[in-house]
């Protein structure tokens, strides 16, 4: 009989003791009301003001944020931010701090508002993990990567139902190995930012060249002694460029896909110049930009980072092979975009755009009448005939096309592999092979200029027996044009970043087409 009433006191304390902790941890004492979160709308002018009074309404103006586990989970969340890249601030951080700290006590008007506040962050720090903060379509003219488009009402509603806001905001991130791979680069340069010596930054002025005198060459020394190139015993006093700093200076180069010629020209200075708050902000801008890559490449793919002049191909998670490349250049941007692998030509035409017919063609055959035939370019009228082009008046040339025939010389050279999209860019050989060994190599029209093409032709045909190595260089040496089927599934991506994690290292390379300082002020802003 004793057991028995132990037993249910024991009961009824444990019950008391569950709904004592369930009631506080809901704080359901004291909800927004539905009417106060009415009240809140219709005097609201949030960030994601449309989606958050669509969200309400479907839910007769119920209140989400008044489990108090939930709200803090979330918070906790929204304070990360800062560590995605993004920023605690632009989620109404300062005010939800306020409010939380009376949250018992507010007044109606604030507890309606502290719940629409939340709400509002929740859809603005989502849209920001998932497809970034910046629109990358107002900030480039050619953007040609597309998204999936997601429901974040939705999203929201599946995070209460589940009980799961930590996980809900995990899955809308990139799950990349780069991405989070810049995210402990940016938690190491943030404490670089906090130790970092004050350095006397490197003047502007005449490139300095291989055994010359410059009064600036001490201070690069201390530069280049500082960033761990150059020994640490090395004596700056000299002010000649002498050979020991000459090394130190190409490799600098080499790191950020300059061009190592070893003359520290303005380029040069301008990366070594950059202390670790440039690169923090480098990191944060680099971080943005794999928030509007897609989530998923798929399982087969060829991802070329522009500013590192790199073509990876990858399988199931794994490199197969990595080829150096050329972009366009400074002035002929290689664009970012995706698109599937359809066909490989074998000799091919050079169909010479009507841009670059206009700028160099016509004005290359006017000067010298043995320009198209040193270069096997013949000429069609806009009936398709060929024309003598002896016969133009090179002052009023209009309505003709040039094509270069297949050779040696061409400028494609022997193989391009298409990939059909809206702005005529593909993957193609060149005859000017020396190129691959500079550096620096933004040197093309827009197009990607891949050196050992013949190899990577042969890998995305090596599941056609037909199409060997041995057939497709017997195929090259015949002169003849064939176009090749590519029936397997490959993708092309088109990317551009300027700072990855590698072996433990942050690897910052050359912005060639300075694209970071416009990045990080939509950034900031």
């Amino acid at each position: 009989m004793k057991i028995e009433l132990s037993l249910k006191k024991i009961s009824v304390l444990l019950f008391v003791t569950v709904l004592f902790f369930g009631c506080k941890n809901k704080e359901n004492s004291n909800p927004a009301s539905p009417e106060e979160i009415q009240t809140t709308l219709s005097g609201s002018d949030f960030q994601q003001d449309t989606i958050v009074q669509s969200f309400y309404k479907k839910r007769g103006f119920s209140a989400v944020w008044n489990d108090k586990i939930r709200r803090t989970s979330f918070i906790k969340e929204l304070k990360d931010a800062d560590n995605e890249g993004l920023f605690f601030k632009d989620y109404h951080g300062k005010k939800l701090e306020g409010l939380l700290k009376n949250a018992k006590d507010l007044s109606e008007n604030e507890r309606g508002e502290l719940e629409v506040l939340l709400t509002d962050a929740f859809f603005d720090y989502s849209h920001d993990l998932y497809y970034g903060k910046v629109n990358p379509n107002k900030l480039y003219e050619i953007w040609g990567l597309h998204r999936k488009e997601m429901d974040f009402s939705k999203i929201l509603e599946n995070a209460i139902e589940n009980d799961d806001i930590s996980e809900t905001l995990a899955q809308l991130k990139p799950d990349s190995e780069i991405y989070n791979g810049l995210k402990e680069s940016l938690a190491e340069y943030r404490e670089k930012t906090k130790t970092e010596k004050p350095f006397q930054k490197i003047a502007p002025g005449d490139a300095i060249e291989p055994e010359k005198s410059d009064p600036r060459i001490p201070e690069i020394a201390e530069l280049l002694k500082l960033l761990g190139i150059l020994d640490q015993n090395y004596s700056s006093n000299d002010s000649i460029y002498n050979e020991k700093l000459q090394i130190a200076v190409e490799t600098f180069q080499k790191h950020k896909t300059l061009a190592t010629d070893k003359i520290i020209g303005n380029s040069t200075i301008e990366q070594l110049n950059m202390g670790a708050q440039q690169r923090t902000d480098q990191l944060l801008v680099n971080l943005e930009r794999w928030r509007w890559y897609p989530r998923d490449f798929g399982s087969h793919y060829i991802m070329v980072n522009i500013p590192n002049y790199e073509l990876d191909v990858v399988k199931d998670g794994e490199v197969v092979s990595v080829h150096n490349i050329i972009a366009g250049d400074k002035t002929h941007h290689t664009p970012i975009f995706s698109d599937s692998i359809q066909y490989i030509v074998i000799n091919p035409q050079w169909h010479i755009p009507s841009s670059i017919a206009s700028r160099e063609i016509i004005p290359s055959a006017k000067r010298n009448r043995n320009y198209l035939s040193s270069r096997n370019i013949f000429v069609t009228n806009s009936e398709g005939n060929r024309v003598d082009p002896s016969k133009i008046n090179w002052d009023k040339a209009s309505g003709y096309s040039f094509t270069q025939g297949a050779g040696r010389s061409n400028s494609l050279g022997q193989i391009k592999i298409i990939y059909p999209n809206k702005y005529a860019i593909y993957l193609h050989d060149t005859p000017a092979k020396a190129l691959f060994e500079q550096n620096s190599r933004a040197e093309s029209h827009g197009c990607v200029r891949v050196q050992d093409v013949v190899e990577l032709a042969a890998y995305l045909l090596n599941n056609q027996k037909e199409w060997s190595l041995d057939k497709i260089q017997k195929t090259i040496a015949s002169g003849q044009t064939k176009k090749v089927k590519v029936t397997q599934s490959v993708k092309v991506y088109h990317l551009y970043w300027t700072a990855w994690r590698e072996n433990g290292k942050t690897i910052f390379t050359n912005d060639i087409y300075n694209l970071d300082n416009e990045v990080y002020k939509a950034l900031i802003n």
